[in-house]
């Protein structure tokens, strides 16, 4: 009939799929595990992107207790310069008047010179701001006009109890001269994200089961010239094996070896792709320590006796296959083919040799 479609079949996903995806299923959004946290562990993700924000100013100090004086995570510039991140918790997304209050204080508290007015000023919250705020933020005149309507309801008795602050002539005039509302922002929940992945709080705060590992790469053709340590070792313990050269010329005479050196090359492909797969979301020692921990789990069994390389090859690599690395970050994403490969990456680093010489 006309109006019957054919069902296509799903897209095949060009990842691979780990033990985690099945126990678990589709794991829950970093945006939604965001809206889920509460106001302590709001606490401690401010003092976790502080962490990131040290890395991007020469100096970021946290304003703690009712003395910050509307001031919150305070970065300076080399030139002196400063910016707030007014990182609050709110159990809904930032309203204009909550907002309006906090750029009163700042506003305020410059004016009676407790410090100099900011360059910039963020407000970051977990459920970001509502509509009729995000459109103040993007229009600084809009958000003057609002701030002064505003400010005797929000502003004129809750910036401090000991006094009622009027918007008199002189503090009318270090507004309209000495304060640019184009300073005022916010940072969206996803930015925060973004922001809080390059610590090395990301992976324990929202989890690893967000990441989907690529699949590995197929080995070129001709070696690169990272490969080119491991895959001697290996045709030197083809060689010894045979009590006879065995080389890239000639293994094609030896169809076991030659299926084992294509399988190796795989292997560390495999594991070159893990390697890289973590590096950007997790601490940079933490593929090292993978590595410590497959040289540990081989090394009895490297310096063992054998009646010859190759025979050493395959018995460390069974052992490095049945290791299950349970406590390492990457656990649910190793692969066997990642097990044998770590072997090769450490033959790479000489750590490994097959062939006792």
């Amino acid at each position: 009939m006309a109006n019957e479609l054919d069902i296509k079949s799903p897209v095949k996903a060009d990842n691979i799929h780990t033990s985690l995806d099945v126990s678990q299923g589709a794991p829950i959004t970093k945006l939604k595990r965001l809206e889920t946290f509460d106001e302590d562990t709001w606490e401690d993700i401010t003092l976790e992107l502080v962490h990131h924000w040290k890395t991007q100013y020469q100096k970021v100090v946290r304003c703690g207790g009712g003395g910050d004086l509307g001031r919150d995570v305070i970065a300076y510039n080399p030139n002196g310069d400063w910016e707030n991140f007014q990182c609050k918790y709110y159990a809904k997304p930032l309203t204009l008047d909550e907002a309006i209050r906090e750029v009163g204080k700042v506003i305020y508290y410059s004016y009676k010179g407790e410090y100099s007015f900011p360059t910039k000023y963020y407000f970051v919250s977990p459920k970001g701001v509502q509509t009729q705020l995000l459109n103040h933020l993007m229009d600084s005149q809009k958000l003057k006009e609002e701030l002064i309507k505003r400010w005797d309801k929000q502003c004129r008795t809750k910036i401090t109890k000991k006094q009622k602050i009027e918007l008199d002539e002189d503090f009318m005039s270090y507004i309209d001269n000495s304060v640019s509302f184009e300073i005022f922002d916010h940072t969206p929940p996803l930015d925060i994200i973004e922001l809080h992945s390059q610590t090395p709080y990301h992976v324990i705060r929202f989890g690893a089961s967000t990441r989907k590992r690529p699949k590995s790469i197929i080995p070129p053709l001709t070696p690169e010239a990272s490969e080119l340590t491991y895959t001697s070792e290996l045709l030197l313990a083809f060689g010894d094996a045979e009590s006879n050269e065995v080389t890239k010329d000639n293994l094609t005479t030896f169809p076991e070896y030659e299926q084992e050196y294509h399988s190796a090359r795989r292997n560390y492909y495999s594991a070159d792709g893990l390697e890289k797969f973590s590096r950007d979301w997790l601490p940079n020692d933490c593929y090292e320590e993978l590595l410590d921990e497959c040289y540990e789990t081989i090394s009895p069994v490297v310096m063992s006796d054998h009646k010859n390389g190759y025979a050493r090859y395959l018995k460390v690599s069974a052992q490095a296959a049945g290791t299950s690395y349970s406590s390492h970050p990457l656990h649910h994403y190793i692969k066997i083919q990642d097990k044998k490969g770590l072997c090769h990456y450490l033959v790479n680093e000489k750590k490994v040799k097959w062939v006792k010489r």
